[in-house]
């Protein structure tokens, strides 16, 4: 008589035996930007793409997240729910973002204190309780169980997707890697710990950019950052090293292969409200710097115009109703990108080819 595992045993050889980059599907799909728990803008975006409450589509098209549907937003517990659904019925793909990550590593963040059963002020410059859906053990469990099924990128013929930044060499290392993410990440945290010791480094800013830009668990779930004349404030503290625009230096060698990320956000300028400039007559910058300033909303981004980023600020939509503002006030949207028609729809009804 054959013996059954024990479940532990079972739910760790599960957990490695998840491919960390994983083939993209083929045919038409819809690439789907950060959500940060703004529920009722993914069920709007989702209405406006057609889909409809199982994840069909009527021309047979599929969703792809690229992470960070947690965190910030009121019900980021409905958001998984909604989307662990879809990727069980082979409807969707997601990625993980570096939100699902810092959970899986058990850290808290600003934004995600509701996943430990937790309220948060989170809004910039107010003492105020943010309104979200706080987790129980059982959630917790169910949450971190389908994280560890994500993959932490997807390539097909033609189109990748990462949450961050794709370098083709932290690529190769996590995809050769046999085990969990969180495995790989402590994994190179350890190599990097060890070469700052080797190396006698001792300058707090440098090796938080070895660990950050070395790491390819951190690479592709975060980016890559460089170091600031002048420290800025964002995800609820000051910093002193700042993203780095990675896509700027790409070179022509990948324009055939369009690269899809999230992570960065990029506010639709041309909605921002009157509104806002009566509360903020300066200007509000809710966390760090524009890193599109360059850029129109739907503008393909590097020399060879092979990178598009799908992030249309919808994690920051806290802080528009924290100055009691209409949706969007401050250029913020959910946004999906269609492909492969190359076009971009957000959840207020705007369309737009990319460019």
């Amino acid at each position: 008589m054959r013996m059954k595992k024990p479940k532990r045993a079972a739910e760790t050889e599960a957990k490695n035996s998840v491919r960390l980059v994983q083939e993209l599907f083929s045919g038409p799909i819809d690439i789907i930007g950060d959500v940060h728990g703004e529920y009722g803008a993914l069920l709007s975006l989702l209405d406006r793409l057609g889909y409809d409450a199982h994840g069909n589509h009527p021309e047979n098209r599929r969703l792809v997240f690229v992470g960070d549907l947690v965190d910030r937003g009121p019900d980021s517990i409905s958001v998984v729910n909604l989307v662990k659904t879809f990727c069980e019925r082979n409807k969707a793909q997601c990625i993980l973002g570096n939100h699902e990550f810092n959970l899986l590593r058990g850290q808290k963040k600003h934004g995600n204190h509701w996943f430990y059963g937790e309220t948060e002020s989170i809004c910039k410059g107010s003492d105020a309780i943010s309104f979200q859906k706080l987790a129980d053990d059982s959630t917790r469990k169910e949450i971190l169980d389908f994280f560890y099924t994500l993959p932490v990128a997807l390539e097909g013929k033609d189109v990748r997707v990462v949450h961050a930044a794709w370098k083709d060499e932290m690529i190769d290392l996590v995809r050769g890697f046999k085990g969990t993410v969180v495995e790989l990440h402590d994994l190179y945290k350890k190599k990097l710990v060890h070469k700052i010791k080797k190396e006698e480094i001792t300058d707090k800013e440098e090796i938080d950019l070895i660990h950050q830009n070395e790491n390819p668990v951190k690479v592709c779930t975060s980016g890559l950052e460089k170091r600031v004349k002048e420290k800025f404030f964002a995800g609820g503290k000051y910093r002193t090293v700042d993203r780095h625009e990675w896509w700027d230096e790409e070179t022509s060698a990948n324009s055939n292969t369009l690269t899809v990320i999230g992570h960065y956000w990029r506010r639709n300028m041309e909605r921002v409200s009157d509104k806002l400039y009566d509360i903020h007559p300066n200007g509000f910058e809710p966390t760090g710097r524009d890193l599109f300033k360059e850029y129109d909303a739907f503008s393909l981004l590097g020399p060879a115009k092979s990178i598009m980023c799908v992030d249309y600020a919808a994690g920051i939509r806290y802080e528009e109703r924290g100055m009691g503002l209409p949706e969007g006030s401050i250029g913020t949207n959910m946004g999906a990108l269609r492909l492969p028609e190359r076009f971009i729809i957000l959840d207020d009804g705007t369309d737009a080819k990319c460019t």
